[in-house]
């Protein structure tokens, strides 16, 4: 029997009579016996494999779990983010305005110096701006455009919105998918909004909810300082009867951390489990020296309660992970301006434009996939990782020592657990 070892990117997460093993790379997930587990340690170690084990571990190997000694697996990663430029897919966020209804603490767009607040898009500019993405469509030869209507907040643009993706639709008659998403804060959304949008081709809304009222209040507050949590609660309650998909975010630090799985007791009484999908996600600092974060041990040890929670209310739950889109080619940002980014974190920031819809396009320098340390291929967390967040290094001026290993392995051990554990 050739020599072998488990896979590097392997994490293994014991449950009652189980163990779940995760490929952060190819994001397979495999379920075995705790015995089964023992044996194959056992095997791997030198001890002869019974035939049943020899099975279980050839459908490993075939899953890519289990790997020759030899294997070179940090090309398999390599290969995994190059793969994305080669998709046939397109994902452009489009922001109508950098304007904002809301003075979010922690927000990343309100930290960045883009001058175009106040800039109001005229329906020539909008059309312009779809004309741009629509001939980058078709030169590319791509199979499929994803959008994503982000602000500020894209419904103050709500006027643009409709039009630029009215706009798009005649690329469907060249046979390429069109999927149309919006990440809002849902205050301004109201029925005759969320009709117009699904008519457009509206597939899914992500809405953030931080806290029970009191905790929420605090922290998503209205630009004349009062809080939004019964308007946003009314408003997409609304959705449960229309055609369009709910995320919930929930952002959390170790100030709300503790209120979040009574947060998710209130919505699973309110019947959102029926509608919404929820996202756990980490507050990256919005500045070097912010004490707001959710990278601490504090937030972590409340992992266990929230994935409970989220258990026990019958939600559906997305995976965090900082894998993002920065670099790939068919994946960038267009600003009120004309100006292209690679990342809706860097939109608006002076100096990290790679190109002008005004322009021509793409500059021809234009960054590719960030690099990152030698020692982030040895961490078997790299596939959902990748680095860490780009942005957060670059304008932090973060040296390589920055990692988030501990809130990563905490995030994806509760996250596989809750949903495929025992």
């Amino acid at each position: 029997m050739m020599k072998i070892r488990w896979s590097k990117y392997i994490n293994a997460y014991p449950q009652k009579d189980s163990v779940i093993l995760f490929h952060s790379v190819s994001r397979c997930v495999n379920k075995i016996s705790k015995e089964d587990y023992e044996m194959i340690n056992n095997v791997l170690a030198g001890t002869k494999p019974t035939d049943d084990i020899k099975k279980v571990i050839s459908e490993l190997y075939v899953d890519k779990c289990i790997v020759k000694e030899d294997e070179v697996e940090g090309e398999m990663f390599k290969e995994a983010r190059k793969s994305r430029d080669y998709s046939g897919e397109c994902a452009a966020y489009f922001i109508p305005t950098f304007t904002c209804n809301f003075r979010c603490p922690y927000c990343i767009v309100d930290s960045t110096e883009h001058g175009t607040e106040n800039k109001k898009l005229t329906d020539e500019e909008v059309i312009t701006m779809a004309k741009w993405l629509k001939q980058y469509v078709i030169k590319n030869n791509l199979k499929k455009l994803t959008i994503e209507l982000f602000g500020g907040e894209p419904l103050v643009g709500f006027k643009q919105d409709i039009l630029f993706l009215k706009e798009l639709h005649s690329l469907e008659e060249q046979g390429i998918e069109l999927e149309f998403n919006m990440i809002s804060n849902c205050y301004l959304l109201t029925e005759e909004k969320v009709d117009a949008l699904i008519e457009c081709g509206l597939k899914s809304i992500q809405c953030t909810i931080d806290g029970p009222k009191e905790i929420h209040d605090k922290r998503r507050i209205l630009a004349s300082g009062k809080g939004s949590y019964d308007k946003i609660i009314e408003n997409i309650a609304m959705l449960e009867n229309k055609s369009v998909s709910l995320v919930i975010r929930i952002n959390i630090d170790r100030d709300n951390a503790p209120y979040i799985s009574g947060l998710l007791d209130e919505l699973g009484e309110r019947g959102f489990a029926k509608i919404a999908s929820i996202g756990i996600a980490p507050v990256d600092p919005p500045v070097a020296d912010s004490n707001i974060s959710g990278h601490t041990l504090e937030t972590m040890q409340y992992l266990e309660t929230i994935y409970k929670a989220l258990r026990r209310n019958n939600f559906r739950f997305k995976m965090w992970e900082t894998f993002c889109g920065h670099g790939v080619e068919h994946f960038f940002v267009i600003c009120p301006d004309g100006k292209l980014y690679n990342c809706p974190s860097f939109a608006g920031m002076k100096g990290y434009e790679v190109g002008n819809i005004y322009e021509g396009g793409f500059f021809e320098d234009r960054p590719k996939v960030h690099e990152i340390p030698d020692k982030c291929y040895e961490c078997s967390l790299v596939g959902v990782c990748s680095g860490g967040c780009y942005f957060t290094k670059t304008v932090h001026h973060l040296n390589d020592d920055y990692c988030l290993e501990v809130t990563h392995s905490e995030m994806i051990k509760q996250y596989i657990s809750n949903m495929y554990g025992d």
